[in-house]
């Protein structure tokens, strides 16, 4: 059975309806937030970034980030409003908030260290 390892907790503003989740270190990044954001979906993808769209046009949201050492126990959808699930890989293994009206937050989630796949 999987084991929690880590659990982060932070405050993300959101912006214009969005947030945006990003390798922390993003230089080689072929596209960085926020370019390219589907304000249609819910989840979307870009290599090293996930792009959350949010029913409140500014806000603040708050982010529990869990790193599991396997897959995480089966959870039931019914207490989400939205759900949805994507690969991420991070070289780094650190995280940017990005939000569309303030840009990069100071904190970062740690996921490992030095990176992987999730």
């Amino acid at each position: 059975m999987a084991e929690l390892v880590r659990k982060q907790h932070i405050d993300a503003d959101v912006g214009y309806n969005a947030l945006g989740l990003q390798e922390s270190d993003d230089a080689d990044l072929p596209v960085p937030f926020p370019d390219d954001f589907d304000y249609d979906t819910f989840l979307s993808t870009h290599p090293g970034r996930l792009d959350i769209t949010s029913g409140g046009h500014t806000h603040t949201a708050a982010v529990t980030v869990e790193v599991w050492d396997g897959p995480p126990p089966e959870q039931d959808p019914a207490s989400w409003d939205e759900q949805a699930e994507a690969d991420f890989e991070s070289t780094s293994g650190q995280v940017a908030v990005w939000s569309m009206s303030l840009g990069r937050a100071d904190d970062v989630i740690t996921l490992a260290d030095p990176g992987g796949a999730w």
